[in-house]
């Protein structure tokens, strides 16, 4: 046999391949017999694992609702003892706002009487609670379910077990809060049995009184029972076939979802063998475990095996019970083992596939190493016939050279020493007019490059031109290589043309390489930012930027002009001074023949200005023009900023409402150019009084905001409160007048008086309505009784509206007699309420409603009207003329159609004008002094006459007094109760009389209620009197008969 290199090689190659075949083989049976042994192993622990893990799954989730059971079961009493505290708190406060409002007016037993009523039937848990009220000593006050017992003891009263009930009460709230729970048994209402009950009651001091009410703790555990059965019901035992029950210690079945018509079912009513089996789980269920059982399907065709889990619920005495078939779990070892199958054969392919792919790879590894072999040998072949082929490609690359030179586009000639062009290639040959321009060069060193022009006009053209020496077998020539550039002188004079355009604009530019490096700018560039081009060449770009801005800007800017090629937008750049600027800028990415980045341009504009007058129209919309302070908008968005960083760190807030007093008296006065200066002296004196971080702002008009972050107790607002009243009462000095002014300040704090911005203003609000009612100059924290009141006041308003509009009102009248007692002289008519369910109301609940809510003008108008028409219908009866005398409000007063009110009332019922007598307090007239005169010179000129009420109580100005010249002045009941024996009143008395005499007016003496009284005034000199001496109030038909047995009375002569 002849060995050559093919044959070695091919043998060579088949040794290696039956080598690493066998190898592979030998791995790969060992890898199966492995897979063998694990899949056997595996198949008998299938069965074991798949019921230890239902058992697992059934304990663990009975366990969890056990848990879940057991939670609901100890909220119990913590649920109901929350509820019982929160109402009989509100039964509470209800009890002492009802003692507040009525204490001073009624009664104490009047007053209980309310509260009792008020308490009775109020109802609450589902009409279940109820109130009760008793006594200290054990006594009942109110039990709305047993109203026979109320005013019984009930200290004998006992429970099943023995516990005196209202003894356990009584020591509940023997404590210093006066409060507290207590437990005993009470009949269970429809069963006429005792079950547990919770009372909460709370001691009532002012009567010597606890309120409380109870709730039985079955009515709340059942509710939160069927709250937990309801949870479980919606989950599952399991993924697949599992069932849950729940059985009472009754006997009952709460929960059983897959069988929901025996749910609320004895178990025990059930056929015997469901009985059986579920009496069997539940004493299983008292000591806990596992049990098999069978019970047929729905059809009863067939019985089927289940494996349950049964517990007890510790409590309420539940037998929980979760099932799962026995098939489910059989099913479930058979897919583990359908799994292992497919696992064992997964794992037999791959170890095929494997020793397949190694033994391919293998092959594939010998097959390229016997032919770089055979590569290394035709290689050495080859290099024997190259020195052959590289004469031939020489003759190739001749012959190619001189294909390119003639086809080249440039020109190219060869010239010899004598200057014969002896070479033209084809571009030359087709323009050999530029023959001789290709050797009109200057002289110098070869090589040597020059430019020339030849042509004109259109027809200019530009060459660049190269001439060598070539030396050729002794021979000199000269290779002249041209190639027009007329295209480059053309870019030439646009670039010249572009740089003019750049270093003229007014933008600046800013031309930079990939790396951002600097490379130029423009003229505009320096006189922007103050660097000069050589400060700036090669320094970063960054270095005009400032620090206004996060890195995630500039990265969102270069991540545009990477996606986009182009950014444009607002950026914050620093002078070379240091000066930070806004700019507009506008940047471009220029790019290279091959798409990739070659510069940036940057065109940036200084916006400084533009940005001025943006800052000062948002200025204009979010500041005061007159005072330069927050306005409502700033306000508002600063009280949000605080009220969200006070949430985040747990911290309180205050919110103070400041407004002038008597503010309008100034503008009234000394016009409103003072009222504007005082309030911008205002607004620099609260901003001076208060922290750096507050805030002060201007709502409108007279009216500040101020907002204190960050207190830590309600004091510190109280401290700046007092400062700002010291501040505000100091002089203010408004050009020639120096005027002292004060403030009413309301204050609500977050959290405890709202917790967002409408509530905690409307709150601060009400509070400095409420400093306004106590006086003014002062300040009031906001609380809840203020809402409390103001419901209370709107209540009344809405119940004067209906009884003005289902006639309850009507007028009574007091008569007025001369001092002697001898002659009825007139009336003064009063105002009374009879409400349908509260009876008599007095005119001091409802008039200061009325004054406030504007009622006062429409009710106002009624009563001159009514007083109006009973004077003209005695008139018209032939009793004796008798003035008749109406109380006017400063807010009729004040409005410019009281004239016609008096003047139609009139006319309307023939009244002469010196039968009405109008009744004005010394305030009331006091409230705009000009107009009141203004309006009461044109009453009087129609006969109607004047009186000053209750004069001596107020100003006491006899300035006034001459001014408006009064017919009468009425002397206040306070001067009069204590007459004669008070030195003091009696002086003052005596000084009234003796004025109103002095300036010619009538003097009338109210409140008198004995004869000493009468004497004394009578030897001073008064002239009138009204009290319940000679006449109480009384209503028309009384009046009536009064005025008919004064005419029958003969006159007495003087």
């Amino acid at each position: 046999m002849e060995w050559n290199p093919a044959r070695l090689s091919r043998l060579q190659l088949f040794g290696t391949l039956a080598i690493v075949f066998a190898l592979a083989l030998t791995l790969a049976s060992y890898f199966l017999m492995m897979s063998w042994h694990d899949f056997q192993s595996g198949r008998q622990n299938i069965e074991q694992e798949a019921t230890a893990r239902a058992r697992d799954g059934l304990q663990a989730y009975a366990d969890h609702a056990a848990l879940l059971l057991s939670a609901l079961r100890e909220r119990t009493n913590d649920t109901m003892r929350h509820q019982l505290r929160e109402q009989v708190d509100q039964a509470w406060s209800l009890a002492d706002a009802i003692w507040r409002r009525e204490h001073a007016r009624q009664s104490p037993r009047r007053v209980q009487q309310l509260i009792v009523e008020a308490l009775r039937p109020l109802r609450y848990f589902d009409g279940r609670g109820y109130f009760f009220i008793d006594t200290l000593d054990g006594h009942c006050v109110l039990l709305p379910t047993a109203p026979e017992r109320e005013g019984r003891s009930l200290l004998d009263n006992r429970d099943d077990h023995g516990r005196y009930i209202m003894q356990g009460l009584l020591d509940s709230v023997d404590n210093s809060a006066g409060r507290g729970f207590s437990a005993y048994r009470w009949y269970l209402p429809g069963t006429g049995r005792m079950d547990d009950k919770i009372t909460y009651a709370r001691r009532f001091p002012r009567y010597g009184w606890l309120i409380g009410s109870g709730e039985y703790i079955s009515n709340v555990e059942a509710a939160l029972q069927q709250q937990g059965l309801d949870t479980l019901a919606r989950m599952r035992a399991g993924q697949s076939g599992g069932e849950l029950m729940i059985v009472d210690g009754g006997g009952i079945i709460r929960l059983y979802p897959t069988r929901p018509a025996l749910v609320g079912k004895p178990y025990r009513k059930l056929p015997a063998a469901e009985r059986a089996r579920i009496e069997q789980l539940v004493q299983l269920g008292k000591r806990g475990g596992f049990v098999e059982y069978s019970q047929q399907d729905d059809a009863g065709l067939a019985a089927d095996s289940y494996l349950a889990y049964a517990r007890q619920l510790p409590g309420w005495d539940w037998t929980l019970v979760t099932s799962v078939k026995v098939q489910t779990i059989r099913d479930d070892s058979l897919r583990a083992a359908q799994r292992l199958k497919s696992r064992l054969a997964e794992r037999i392919l791959a170890t095929l596939g494997m020793t397949l792919v190694a033994m391919l790879c293998a092959g594939l590894l010998c097959w390229y190493f016997v032919r770089w072999v055979g590569a290394l040998v035709r290689r050495y072949q080859q290099d024997l016939a190259q020195s052959h082929l590289s004469l031939k490609e020489q003759a190739r690359e001749l012959r190619l050279s001189h294909f390119m030179i003639d086809n080249a586009t440039e020109l190219v000639a060869l010239r010899d020493k004598q200057g014969e062009v002896v070479y033209r290639n084809q571009a030359l040959l087709q323009t050999p007019q530029l023959a001789e321009a290709l050797f009109r060069y200057p002289g110098g060193a070869y090589p040597l490059t020059f430019e020339t022009q030849d042509g004109e006009g259109e027809s200019e053209r530009y060459l660049e031109v190269t001439v060598n020496q070539l030396n050729y077998q002794g021979d000199a020539y000269l290779c002249a290589t041209a190639r027009d550039i007329s295209g480059r002188r053309q870019t030439e004079r646009q670039l010249r043309l572009a740089a003019q355009v750049f270093e003229s604009s007014n933008e600046a530019i800013l031309i930079s390489d990939p790396d951002n490096r600097i490379l130029t700018v423009n003229r505009a560039f320096g006189h922007i930012t103050g660097y000069g081009e050589a400060e700036v060449r090669g320094s970063k770009a960054s270095m005009l930027f400032s620090d206004r801005h996060e890195p995630a800007f500039f990265q969102q800017m270069w991540q545009t002009l990477q996606q986009r090629g182009q950014w444009s937008g607002e950026i914050w750049n620093r002078r070379k001074s240091g000066e930070h600027f806004p700019c507009w800028v506008n940047i471009s990415v220029l790019q290279d023949g091959q798409g990739e980045i070659s510069h940036f341009v940057a065109l940036f504009t200084d916006i400084s200005e533009r940005k001025e007058q943006e800052a000062r129209v948002q200025h204009m919309a979010e500041y005061d023009a007159l005072t330069d302070l927050p306005n409502r908008v700033l306000v508002n968005d600063r009280l949000h900023q605080a009220i969200r960083q006070a949430e985040l760190q747990h911290n309180q807030l205050a919110v103070l409402f400041v407004d002038l007093d008597h503010f309008k008296n100034i503008n009234d006065t000394l016009g409103h150019c003072a009222g504007d200066e005082l309030l911008k002296e205002v607004a620099r004196r609260l901003a001076g009084a208060v922290r750096g971080l507050d805030t002060v702002g201007r709502t409108g008009g007279d009216e500040f905001v101020l907002i204190l972050p960050s207190i830590n107790q309600p004091g510190e607002a109280a401290q700046i409160a007092e400062r700002i009243l010291r501040t505000i009462q100091q002089p203010f000095q408004i050009g020639e007048h120096s005027l002292v002014v004060g403030c009413s300040i309301g204050i609500s704090l977050m959290p405890d008086d709202g917790s967002d911005i409408q509530t905690l203003l409307m709150n601060a609000d009400l509070a400095m309505y409420h400093a306004k009612a106590h006086g003014r100059n002062t300040f009031r924290f906001y609380t809840r009784e203020m809402n409390t009141q103001v419901a209370e006041r709107l209540l009344m308003e809405n119940r004067l509206r209906r009884a003005m509009e289902q006639e309850q009102l009507y007028l009574v009248y007091q008569p007025q007699y001369d001092m002697a007692g001898q002659r009825l002289l007139g009336c003064e008519a009063l105002l009374r309420w009879r409400d349908p369910d509260e009876g008599l109301i007095m005119p001091g609940r409802f008039i200061p409603v009325a004054e406030d809510t504007g009622l006062i003008v429409p009710l106002g108008r009624w009563v001159l009207d009514q007083a109006c028409r009973q004077a003209s219908l005695w008139l018209r009866a032939g009793l004796e003329p008798m003035r008749v005398a109406v109380n006017v409000s400063a807010h009729q007063l004040m409005r410019h159609d009281f004239i016609d009110d008096v003047r139609e009332a009139l006319q309307r019922h023939a009244l002469p004008g010196h039968c009405l007598e109008l009744e004005v307090t010394e305030s009331t007239l006091m409230a705009d002094a000009d107009l009141a005169s203004r309006q009461l010179a044109v009453i009087k000129a129609m006969g109607v006459r004047l009186a000053i009420d209750d004069f001596g109580t107020g100003y006491s100005s006899l300035a006034y007094l001459k001014r408006f010249a009064p017919d009468v002045v009425k002397i206040d009941r306070s001067f009069i109760s204590d007459l004669p024996g008070d030195e003091e009143n009696a002086a003052i008395v005596s000084a009234i009389v003796h004025l109103a005499g002095a300036l010619g007016m009538e003097t009338l003496a109210e409140g008198v209620e004995n004869e000493n009284q009468q004497r004394f005034l009578q030897t001073l000199g008064c002239e009138a009197m009204q009290g319940y001496l000679l006449g109480s109030p009384l209503a028309e038909e009384m009046m009536t008969r009064r005025l008919e047995q004064q005419q029958r009375r003969p006159m007495a002569t003087a």
